[in-house]
């Protein structure tokens, strides 16, 4: 979040001192179960919102049920010198969707239920209908209570459908509620899911969307909600950024003077829901990361692309990289732009108008500078 003003000399030597250690392996975290090859069914309530069934019965998003979906460039699983995945006999890319059964309205609305009832009554300005049009379903993965972490996947409009559009897909993760008693950050993330599934307003790529409205259930659902999750880490100080074991200890003991609501853990991913995020960036490995948080009303940004210089009345405010951040570790390690929204209030949203505007100059941004996938690509 916004630095104290004074260790502002400390940002330039910690971004060399991460960019120096840059090349250090950092092993990755336990990957969140997925379902294998033939194990899950797919199923969609209509043709266009395509989920599957995995294991146990559990919903997955479609790229991590077994089916491949088309790489970018620079992904880790890149066919040869980025070409596209080879056509079987039939013609057929391997990401190509299999045909959905339909199931009925009624099971998709229970299960949307089922994920908006213990988190409707802290999402301001979100009505049911709202939280059940975004048709939340579990990950799999649980916060340290034991509370289902619900994620929600927009794919591409299919071909011959209003907003389709051929090519390779962008991969983007919106990420809210890190922080538990931010929940304006949730609500704008499903917000963002409708305007998702519009496609009212065309990319020149298409994007395939993961959002995980609240990683951090257990600080949003706490008697009094609390930045931090149940065990009491910062979730946003717990990620694998190089050189976590020295910089995290020290700048929480120095330069926070031990605030516990910035505690980052007693190891890098030492918490569920930062494994389960940092899986994410493993499996889905998103060309854009979009953070969002509240309440200081600034836009931030790590990466190598040019900086969006605003968000709707969101200014762009650099903040600096900070030990085990998700945009440090997302920007410095992995080399992805992190877009950071700090939202003005963290319990009052923004007008509809301006959730709107906000959309809109995000995606005007990732056409400018993330519609190449030369762009997109690791520099």
């Amino acid at each position: 979040m916004r630095p104290q003003g004074g260790w502002l000399w400390a940002l330039p030597v910690g971004a060399a001192i991460a960019l120096a250690w840059g090349g250090w392996h950092v092993a990755q975290g336990p990957r969140v179960p997925t379902a294998a090859p033939g194990a899950a069914a797919l199923f969609a309530v209509d043709s266009e919102r395509p989920l599957l069934l995995g294991p146990q019965g559990r919903v997955v998003p479609l790229a991590d049920s077994g089916v491949q979906l088309p790489a970018a460039p620079h992904r880790r699983a890149a066919t040869a010198a980025g070409a596209a995945p080879a056509a079987d006999a039939a013609g057929h890319r391997p990401h190509d969707m299999p045909a959905a059964p339909v199931v009925s309205e009624a099971a998709a609305v229970a299960m949307a239920e089922q994920a908006c009832k213990p988190l409707l009554p802290r999402l301001p300005t979100i009505n049911a209908a709202q939280c059940a049009q975004a048709r939340l379903v579990e990950s799999g993965a649980h916060s340290f209570n034991g509370l289902p972490l619900y994620w929600r996947d927009v794919l591409p409009a299919a071909a011959g459908t209003p907003g389709a559009m051929a090519g390779e897909p962008l991969h983007v993760l919106v990420v809210g509620a890190i922080h538990g008693d931010e929940p304006t950050s949730a609500s704008l993330a499903l917000r963002w899911i409708q305007f998702a599934e519009s496609h009212a307003q065309p990319t020149r790529r298409p994007v395939h969307w993961r959002f995980i409205p609240v990683l951090n259930p257990d600080g949003m659902l706490a008697k009094k909600a609390t930045r931090v999750n149940a065990r009491g880490v910062d979730l946003n100080r717990n990620f694998p950024t190089p050189g976590w074991e020295r910089d995290a200890p020290v700048y929480w003991e120095k330069r926070t003077r031990k605030d516990p609501r910035r505690w980052p853990g007693p190891e890098p991913l030492s918490e569920p829901e930062s494994q389960f995020l940092h899986a994410q960036m493993a499996q889905f490995e998103p060309d854009l990361v979009v953070s969002i948080h509240a309440p200081y009303g600034v836009l931030d940004f790590d990466g190598p692309q040019p900086p969006p210089s605003r968000l709707g009345r969101l200014r762009l405010d650099q903040l600096g990289v900070f030990p085990g951040s998700l945009g440090h570790y997302g920007s410095v390690h992995l080399g992805l732009p992190v877009v950071t929204i700090e939202l003005q209030h963290e319990l009052k949203m923004p007008q509809d108008d301006e959730v709107r505007i906000m959309w809109r100059d995000l995606l005007r941004w990732m056409d400018r500078h993330l519609a190449d996938p030369a762009e997109a690509g690791n520099p």
